[in-house]
């Protein structure tokens, strides 16, 4: 959804965002080879979230559909031979439940050689699927260690170390190391007491899991925790969660929602004069929009960071910089680079690199095999299967930062990285700050 460069959200801005999602809902693209004599056509179903809650996580698919129309514009070529290519876009509607039947219809009905999956739903609900019906599944955009969970434990995941399913990002450790690392230098100025609530979503469940998610790490980090539970989607009274919290003085907040809901969490923080001194969600504030519907009380919110232009990578398909890749995007849809862009851009890299790898796209077995010995270098960094740590699986680099005013710039915030652990491609920017330090 296109949001506007300043505090809300421009009525311009939502009709072209709808239309967007719209489009993308259940569309084909066809893309034939400039020769005559075409060696086939690869089909590639791909499901995003282009609508729902989550459906800033979708963002980039009309942009990145737009780098598509350009890179297969007369087939794909590989192993000397031209290829016409069919791309399906399915709509997950951020459902698990809709994911999952449009990824069972991609693989039964439609008979897609490759699914990309821009958010893991579909690896997650049809990731078995994939195996019975041998297509391969590239997926990014949630917890490597949820999607191992939710399908069972590695051997099921990767199907006996013969994976079907090739996810990558960062893991929930990460997240939590990040956290808590990014917490460190000022967490002598705060009680050590943190306040946690999720929403009730598949991504959610994994970082709130009280063995594997979030909690643990609070835990071995010796912090206090006080528990505001998960909650429903739909929901938009948080005045039960901001009453504990405020009671029980919790002076920092973190856990996994999305961005409505913490601008309804944070209007009744601020109707109630609860005012903690670090608040660090997952998911909430990873996009720029998110952040400017908060107005000035944005300042010093405080995420993980997957992505930024300021990273040296370059891109294996249209050759753009991580810069280079941003700016065409704010170019092109007027609003601030996001994340997911990165992200939903490599998607393609990765998909693109083992159907040439393969030799031969139309084999699946061929292109699975491919996948499983992958390491390609794209716009977010190196992405390696065979590095681990279970076949059809690898970790991206994710560090921490906050968003800051920006009392000079194009845009009202930008996201400044202020924690960066072992995560050597990323530089750190500033200190990090308690929000009454910013104020």
């Amino acid at each position: 959804m296109k949001d506007s460069t300043h505090t809300g959200v421009s009525r311009r801005g939502v009709l072209k965002g709808a239309a967007a999602a719209a489009a993308t809902t259940a569309f084909t693209l066809r893309f034939p080879a400039a020769q005559a004599a075409e060696a086939g056509t690869i089909r590639i179903g791909w499901v995003a979230a282009n609508s729902g809650p989550g459906a800033l996580f979708g963002q980039a698919t009309p942009f990145v559909k737009a780098q598509l129309d350009k890179l297969f514009a007369g087939g794909l070529s590989i192993g000397g031979k031209n290829y016409s290519v069919e791309i399906l876009i399915r709509d997950s509607q951020s459902s698990i439940n809709v994911a999952t039947q449009v990824t069972t219809e991609l693989m039964t009905r439609d008979n897609v050689d490759m699914i990309v999956a821009t958010e893991a739903l579909a690896a997650l609900g049809g990731g078995q699927l994939a195996v019975i019906n041998k297509t391969p599944i590239v997926s990014t955009l949630f917890p490597s260690d949820a999607v191992i969970g939710i399908r069972g434990g590695p051997d099921a995941y990767s199907n006996n170390g013969t994976p079907w399913t090739f996810h990558f990002l960062f893991d929930t450790a990460d997240i939590a190391s990040t956290y808590i690392g990014m917490w460190e230098g000022v967490r002598s100025k705060t009680n050590g007491i943190v306040g946690t609530f999720y929403v009730d979503q598949p991504a959610a469940q994994g970082f709130a899991h009280p063995e594997y998610g979030l909690p643990p790490f609070l835990k071995k980090a010796n912090y206090k925790t006080i528990e505001g539970g998960m909650f429903k989607v739909e929901t938009d009274d948080f005045s039960n969660q901001v009453s504990t919290f405020k009671n029980g003085n919790a002076q920092i907040l973190t856990g996994f929602m999305f961005a409505n809901h913490f601008a309804s969490f944070w209007r009744a923080a601020a109707q109630a004069g609860y005012k903690p001194e670090i608040v660090t969600i997952a998911a909430a504030f990873l996009f720029p929009g998110g952040i400017d519907a908060l107005g000035d009380r944005g300042d010093g919110l405080s995420t993980e960071i997957w992505w930024s232009p300021k990273l040296p990578f370059t891109s294996s398909l249209t050759g753009q910089t991580a810069a280079a890749l941003a700016e065409a995007w704010e170019a092109d849809q007027g609003v601030q680079w996001t994340p997911v862009l990165g992200y939903a851009h490599a998607a393609w890299e990765v998909a693109v690199a083992g159907l040439k790898a393969s030799g031969a796209p139309k084999d699946r077995e061929a292109v699975r095999s491919a996948m499983a010995g992958l390491k390609v270098d794209t716009v977010i960094g190196t992405v390696d299967f065979t590095a681990g740590p279970v076949p059809g699986l690898t970790k991206t680099p994710l560090v921490g930062g906050q968003w800051r005013r920006n009392k000079s710039g194009k845009y009202p915030y930008d996201l400044v990285v202020t924690y960066n652990g072992s995560s050597a491609p990323f530089q750190v920017q500033d200190e990090f700050k308690l929000l009454s330090e910013l104020g």
